[in-house]
């Protein structure tokens, strides 16, 4: 007889066994070591576990654990001791086989990420809701987005605008919070283990604290031009006013920044934050008001050149060549 673990293998997956093949089984099944029955088994189900496709089909896995039924009942052999034998090894045999039906029944689940590299990048999830991540932040989330949950996890910082969906709650995983809305639309900043805050623009969001010293689950409820920021140092989750933040996010989100009559320091505040670069501005010309607007496809050297357009003023880079100066001309 070749190595029996073979023949286990030619068992489990020829369709129609043999009158000798009967026999073996049987004789097999009364023997008291069954032990290279289980490693067999054991060996499959492993297998299987990392095969993109099954072993068996389902129509194969339930003609087996038939026909095992019927197979053993053939010959009943008298001794009543050898019963559990049996049952035990055909219990094996229809796990090993059973094993692909099983994989087929509960694929798994994909993950998908999504990395925004230096970039900014937009992402619109299945739901249709739409994510803008900044420069180096990832957003992770399920292959089944939507079917059961809507969660996604983020690393780093990203605008949301969620569609409304009142049977599934969209929720935003980071490292220090949760945050869990129905629709609306909101900024996360979540890029290290220290602090977390949440700028909701429109609707309402709820925010928890994870983990920390305490165990009360802190949370806050936030409404439209509110902050929550969470401080891991501290352990606290604190709800302020957001005003100002809530616009410079909005106004990105619509892609142009609009500006009617404000202060050039709050405007150059804004290019500051929005291109991730260092613009300095005359003392003398800090207050002086502007009109005009900026598309946030525009490079920063076009931003900067309309300004000092209407100031009559000029840009210059600093010696370092890594930011710019606004400089002479007037408020007029």
């Amino acid at each position: 007889m070749q190595n029996r673990k073979e023949y286990f293998k030619h068992l489990l997956h020829n369709k129609n066994w043999t009158q000798e093949d009967r026999v073996w089984f049987l004789q097999y099944l009364n023997e008291k070591d069954l032990t290279e029955l289980q490693e067999f088994a054991a060996a499959e189900y492993n297998a299987d576990l990392f095969t993109a496709e099954p072993i068996l089909a389902r129509e194969d896995s339930e003609r087996i654990l038939k026909n095992i039924h019927q197979r053993i009942a053939v010959k009943p052999q008298p001794i009543v001791r050898r019963l559990w034998w049996r049952a035990a090894a055909a219990a094996m045999l229809i796990l090993a086989a059973g094993i692909g039906y099983y994989k087929v029944s509960h694929p798994p689940v994909k993950e998908l990420i999504v990395l925004s590299g230096e970039q900014r990048k937009k992402v619109t999830l299945p739901d249709g809701s739409k994510v803008l991540l900044e420069p180096r932040s990832s957003l992770k989330y399920k292959g089944d987005y939507g079917k059961a949950e809507r969660e996604v996890a983020l690393s780093g910082e990203a605008l949301f605008d969620v569609q409304h969906d009142n049977a599934h709650p969209f929720i935003v995983a980071s490292s220090l919070i949760n945050t869990r809305v129905l629709g609306t639309s909101f900024n996360i900043e979540a890029r290290d283990a220290r602090e977390a805050k949440v700028v909701v623009l429109t609707g309402m969001v709820q925010v928890q604290a994870i983990d920390g010293n305490r165990n009360d689950g802190q949370e806050v409820i936030l409404t439209a031009n509110k902050r929550a920021v969470y401080n891991k140092t501290t352990d606290q989750l604190q709800m302020s006013d957001a005003s100002d933040d809530a616009r410079f996010y909005l106004q990105k989100q619509q892609g142009r920044f609009v500006y009617d009559g404000t202060e050039l320091i709050k405007v150059v505040n804004d290019l500051q934050r929005y291109y991730n670069i260092n613009v300095t501005v005359d003392k003398r010309l800090q207050h002086c008001a502007f009109y005009g607007d900026f598309n946030t496809i525009d490079e920063p050297e076009k931003a900067l050149n309309v300004i000092a357009l209407s100031l009559n003023a000029r840009i210059n880079k600093d010696s370092a060549g890594n930011g710019f100066n606004i400089s002479g001309g007037s408020c007029q």
